[in-house]
């Protein structure tokens, strides 16, 4: 970069903490210009309307997004604009039943890591976490144009390390993406309201994956999409673990195989209004493995359909639903990623394997009772079916309090698990916003009975 455009940013950010610091009595949303350099502006995004719709425009529409950010750096032309957005998330918590924070969940209320059974002196646990700070950086050229090019970068924690993680990172040019982005099989709008649990929803379907997409414009409501996406498969990490070839050879062998063919995730939706719609999801997926008894690499087919949409008859209160059913989609919904459990070996059919059959459910409800306060509700439901002797294949004992030898559900034991959450959040300004809620969860698994686990946590959350 030249010194003379270094000299210029340096410029403007000191201008920017000027105006914020020195004028924050005087400035509004509503600024204008808040401070130029020769061609370079900085404006409130909020102020413009070109500017609001063009960012918009360029950022993801995902479960957990940060708000649209507050100021924009812009050329007088749009030719060129920039964000940098930002939300430190701190919580406070306490889990009562059982000590789900202190898993590899950490943050995020995963039912699927509930642990089964509850021991005693671990019934509960007391957290502050700080651990959910995002920040990204958009940058967008010919704004609000046909030919609008835009590139995204967010970077973020994941509830439980301080390390810094890449979380999207994406091209866009009129109506096509390219890079680490939300699966497209995730609808936004249809999957929750807004929880604190970083997480959501156990049934939901929501990941991220290396992709290419496109996306139609609406044709009187109507919109159409699909992507080919970079298949990330959980399937015993690579081990053949069937009762044949164990019996025979009494030992486990690598199964593993590059794969070849992508996911293809695609849907069809109607909207009648913001609130109002409707969307068809279909993922179609390949597995490849190797035959153990015939050496030979075979292909499995896997499928996955969701019905999801929003609706609304009075303004300030809407509904949310999704329902996702499917064979091999493990990796989509989740409480049953990182579980081994989309594809298990063929027990009447040795050395093959078979895509089991799983199915996500939410609903929830938003009502907005004042422009500042807002109350949520959502609950879930996860399952997964003929995965028995699988799932309950990385089971192990540990002492409960009294030094008795108890059998303790492993990661992949899981049946189903139930998913509840209550909240509601008050925005003091556009910056600074208060959340309490309570969440509940349960998990059942094979053979070893079922955990509860209830959270109740608040949060200040700064957004930028």
């Amino acid at each position: 970069m030249k010194p003379a455009i270094l000299k210029t940013v340096a410029t403007m950010a000191s201008g920017l903490l000027m105006a914020l610091s020195v004028n924050a009595a005087e400035k509004s949303d509503t600024t204008d210009v808040i401070y130029e350099v020769g061609n370079l502006e900085i404006v409130s995004t909020m102020a413009h309307p070109e500017v609001k719709e063009a960012v918009e425009r360029a950022r993801p529409l995902e479960p957990g997004s940060i708000p649209t950010p507050k100021f924009t750096i812009r050329t007088h032309n749009n030719k060129f604009m920039m964000t940098i957005g930002g939300k430190i998330n701190p919580t406070l918590g306490y889990d009562i039943g059982n000590n789900l924070y202190s898993t590899d969940a950490g943050s995020s209320f995963v039912v699927g890591d509930i642990p089964v059974p509850a021991l005693a002196g671990h019934k509960g646990d007391f957290f502050i976490n700080a651990l959910n700070g995002n920040i990204d950086f958009t940058v967008i050229g010919f704004g609000g144009t046909r030919d609008q090019v835009t590139g995204y970068i967010k970077l973020g924690t994941n509830g439980n390390s301080k390390g810094v993680l890449l979380k999207r990172a994406y091209v866009a040019w009129r109506n096509v993406s390219a890079g680490l982005m939300t699966t497209l099989a995730c609808d936004p709008l249809g999957s929750q309201p807004s929880t604190i649990d970083p997480q959501g929803p156990n049934g939901e379907v929501n990941t991220a994956s290396y992709q290419i997409r496109y996306v139609s414009p609406s044709y009187d409501g109507f919109r159409f999409a699909a992507s080919i996406e970079r298949p990330t498969y959980y399937s015993s990490n690579g081990i053949y673990r069937g009762n044949d070839y164990r019996s025979w050879y009494g030992h486990q062998v690598n199964a593993d195989v590059d794969q070849l063919i992508p996911d293809i995730p695609l849907w069809i939706e109607y909207q009648k209004s913001e609130q109002n719609r409707i969307r068809f999801t279909a993922i179609l997926r390949t597995f490849a493995y190797q035959n153990m008894l015939d050496a030979k690499r075979e292909n499995l087919f896997a499928w996955g359909t969701m019905l999801s949409g929003n609706f609304s008859f009075y303004k300030p209160l809407t509904f949310y639903f999704q329902g996702v059913y499917g064979r091999g989609i493990a990796n989509y919904i989740q409480d049953l990623q990182g579980r081994s459990l989309s594809f298990t070996p063929k027990d009447d059919a040795p050395g093959k394997m078979v895509a089991n059959p799983m199915m996500g459910l939410v609903f929830g409800a938003s009502y907005q009772a004042t422009p500042r306060l807002q109350f949520n509700a959502v609950g879930s439901y996860a399952r997964i079916w003929d995965v028995e002797p699988y799932a309950m294949s990385d089971d192990t004992t540990g002492q409960d309090a009294n030094g008795a030898t108890v059998n303790i559900a492993g990661d992949s034991n899981y049946r189903y698990g139930v998913y509840c959450a209550v909240n509601c959040y008050y925005q003091f300004t556009s910056y600074l916003q208060l959340g309490i809620e309570y969440d509940y969860g349960r998990r059942v698994t094979y053979g070893m009975g079922g955990a509860n686990d209830s959270r109740i946590q608040t949060q200040l959350s700064l957004t930028f």
